[in-house]
């Protein structure tokens, strides 16, 4: 019934047609707006439509002005100024746009070939950058190294790639065994950076050991570089006891400032090679093994000194000489005159004289650092004990004195130790200028007395600076006063575990004892500088006393012989002649004549009155009718090595028998460079 119904209407509604408008009607008023939309239209309307909006659809504009651009307007792209810009009265900044789509790759260039003893290197980032786009990097050729050195770092770095975090941590440890790896970061890059390093790095076109003789070639520096060893043995059972002698006993606290070892583990693989430092080397354990046994026989001891002094005299006299060879023999033999009771300086000055012919400096890697250090260090404990200057300016030795900047941890300890050798080097000279300041009666109208006192103030920021920034490791495990531990000694016990900090250390008390005294106004602060004088003393000589005698009793004795001058306790003083007496007894090194200088310091009745002159030239037997000025003040003892330690000095070592090498340059040696 309902779907009928349904279909008749919509039947009707379909025959009627619609009723027309009158003429006083509006058609849109009457029409429904949406009877309006749903009328039918013509195709060609709506093509017509559809293009008129196209027309008048806004366009992007692709050329614009870069001021338009930031004010978020339309552009109308006129070249010189565009509209906006002239209405506005505005600067019409015009830009490029950069599409990237034409982009044509070539070969890369190739690096810049490095200078013979360049020190730096090109990076090419190309391929890192091409690397941020798709398919950047496949468009370059492979890379290939620039040298056999950069292969091989190639391989390394390859072969670290392979290798798990358990692997990595066993190497790291196997190569620094002696730090704790717990506290430090293992990571692969860190690793890889201590094993292949930056300052590894040579320059492929140096033969491998000329950075140690930089105006020649060494044969013997080539062998160090490359590790050529040879494998023949020692078949003299007196020679194998005498090198290991000194390999045990003396090359110990020599190589204390020396992380590769070079005197222990190095050079003894190489004496079989060479006869003049074989003989060196032996030479030095005779004269270890006399001071341990003096039944070991005196004339056996000079007879192989003899034999190593004959050699080096004679390879000096060959201008084809292999320059770091002798000097290295030249510094063994200054060692065995130091150990000798009657030491000479022809052997000391000669051996400093040599080190400037190789041009050896704090930079120096390898053996020719490590000679040159210990060289330095004895001249400054001598110059810090009997206030002269040193014969070699420490602003040339290139010390990087950038304490504030991470140094990495394997390098670390060395270089700490080297800086403060060079502000003890440094407060020594100072001494010795500012000397005479000290007895000005107004020094406060004297401009040379200001910057006296401003350079004072350096040097003990400096001591500051040094010991709050050194690692760890190189700062005592305990410190237990004497009232704290039931022992008779009246120095504190602090203990330290490796060479160099103990040495470090050692040259740092030192150098606040010194600064000390050298003070400009000391008259004017005394107590404050008696107090800083006292507590460096006591515990210098508290980390001399709990060293074993055989340890480094060269370094044991000049410093015991710094920081005994400040003690004013009778038991105190007592302590240290007794330190003294231990040293000699045990090696047989000379201490009486600093013994002599500390009773007389201290005012004790003495019997026997010590000439400090004639004490100074015993020590470097010296002829004993030499003028010392002064000689009746010890402190204005000169530098012996300040007329005899170069060999344009007129009165320099090897005289009769030096001839200067083929390979030396006179005109690039500036030898004036080195002298204060």
């Amino acid at each position: 019934m309902n779907l009928t119904t349904r279909a008749q209407a919509k039947s009707q509604s379909k025959s009627q047609s619609p009723r027309e408008p009158s003429p006083k009607e509006d058609p849109k008023a009457r029409t429904p707006k949406s009877q309006k939309d749903n009328s039918p239209r013509p195709p060609s309307a709506n093509r017509k439509k559809s293009s008129e909006n196209a027309d008048t659809k806004a366009k992007r504009t692709r050329t614009g002005c870069l001021t338009c651009r930031e004010r978020h307007l339309k552009c109308d792209e006129a070249l010189g100024r565009c509209l906006n810009c002239r209405k506005s009265d505005r600067i019409c900044r015009r830009g490029v746009r950069l599409n990237f789509i034409d982009i044509q790759t070539v070969e890369p260039p190739h690096v810049i070939t490095r200078a013979q003893g360049a020190k730096l290197t090109f990076r090419d980032d190309s391929r890192i950058i091409a690397s941020e786009y798709v398919g950047g990097f496949e468009r370059y050729p492979p890379p290939q190294p620039d040298s056999p050195i950069q292969e091989r770092r190639q391989i390394q770095q390859e072969a670290l790639n392979l290798m798990g975090p358990d692997q990595l941590a066993s190497l790291f440890q196997s190569v620094a065994h002696s730090f704790d790896p717990s506290g430090f970061d293992i990571s692969h890059s860190a690793t890889t950076d201590f094993l292949f390093g930056a300052d590894t790095w040579h320059d492929a076109h140096l033969v491998p050991g000329d950075e140690l003789l930089p105006h020649g070639t060494s044969n013997f520096a080539q062998k160090l570089a490359m590790k050529h060893y040879s494998a023949a043995s020692l078949t003299d059972p007196e020679q194998v006891f005498l090198l290991q002698l000194f390999v045990e006993e003396v090359g110990p606290w020599i190589d204390s400032m020396d992380s590769m070892r070079h005197f222990t583990q190095i050079l003894p693989l190489h004496a079989i090679d060479e006869p003049l430092l074989l003989k060196a080397l032996v030479a030095c354990g005779a004269r270890q093994a006399f001071l341990i046994d003096p039944s070991y026989g005196a004339e056996k001891v000079l007879h192989y000194y003899e034999a190593a002094n004959q050699d080096l005299l004679h390879a000096i006299q060959d201008p084809n000489r292999d320059s770091v060879l002798c000097a290295t023999a030249a510094l063994l033999l200054g060692i065995y005159e130091m150990m000798s009771s009657q030491p000479l300086t022809k052997h000391t000055a000669g051996s400093r004289a040599l080190i400037r012919e190789c041009r050896w400096t704090a930079k120096t890697p390898s053996l020719g650092g490590s000679c040159f250090w210990v060289s330095i260090s004895m001249e400054v404990l001598h110059c810090l004990n009997y206030m002269c200057p040193l014969s070699w300016n420490p602003d040339t030795w290139g010390v990087d004195m950038h304490m504030e900047q991470v140094q990495p941890f394997w390098k670390s300890d060395d270089q700490w130790l080297h800086r403060i050798i060079y502000i003890c080097a440094k407060i020594a000279n100072f001494r010795v200028s500012a000397q005479h300041l000290q007895s000005l009666n107004d020094p406060s109208q004297n401009t040379q007395f200001n910057d006296a006192v401003q350079e004072w103030n350096h040097y003990n920021a400096w001591c500051e600076q040094w010991a709050h920034s050194i690692p760890r490791s190189m700062k005592p495990l305990s410190n237990i006063q004497p009232w704290q531990a039931e022992s008779k000694s009246t120095f504190p016990k602090i203990w330290l575990l490796k060479r160099p900090a103990i040495i470090s250390q050692l040259f740092y008390h030192a150098a606040c004892i010194v600064l000390a005294r050298a003070h400009p106004m000391a008259s004017s602060l005394h107590m404050e500088m008696r107090k800083m004088q006292q507590a460096h003393a006591y515990d210098l000589c508290g980390l001399a006393a709990n060293l074993k005698p055989r340890d480094m009793p060269y370094v044991s004795i000049q410093c015991l012989s710094i920081a005994a001058e400040s003690l004013e306790a009778r038991d105190s003083q007592e302590e240290v002649l007794h330190l003294l007496e231990v040293i000699t007894k045990d090696t047989h090194w000379h201490s009486e004549s600093i013994k002599e200088r500390l009773k007389r310091h201290w005012g004790w009745s003495h019997p026997q009155t010590v000439d400090p002159a004639h004490m100074h030239n015993s020590f470097y037997d010296l002829d004993p009718a030499l003028s010392v000025h002064g000689s009746s003040d010890f402190s204005r003892i000169t530098n012996p090595l300040l007329d005899s330690s170069d060999f344009s000095m007129e009165n320099h070592p090897y005289q009769g028998y030096y001839v200067a090498p083929h390979h030396h340059i006179v005109d690039q040696y500036s030898y004036g460079s080195y002298l204060v």
